[in-house]
């Protein structure tokens, strides 16, 4: 029974591993294209084609 534990345990541990590497791999195409995830309410900045974490906001080169 605490084998089975310790493994669902590990296998959450891997998994949320593997999500924030997604999310940190998609504001460093933001970084590297020289631009910031900024909202979408922000005015005077030429957007970039690279996605950010959130969908409220856009990669933006200010």
């Amino acid at each position: 029974m605490r084998l089975l534990f310790l493994l669902l345990l590990l296998l959450f541990c891997l998994s949320q591993t593997v999500s924030g590497y997604e999310k940190r791999k998609k504001n460093k195409e933001c970084e590297d294209m020289g631009g910031a995830c900024k909202h979408q309410k922000t005015h005077g900045c030429s957007i970039l084609p690279a996605e950010c974490r959130s969908r409220n906001k856009h990669c933006c080169r200010v």
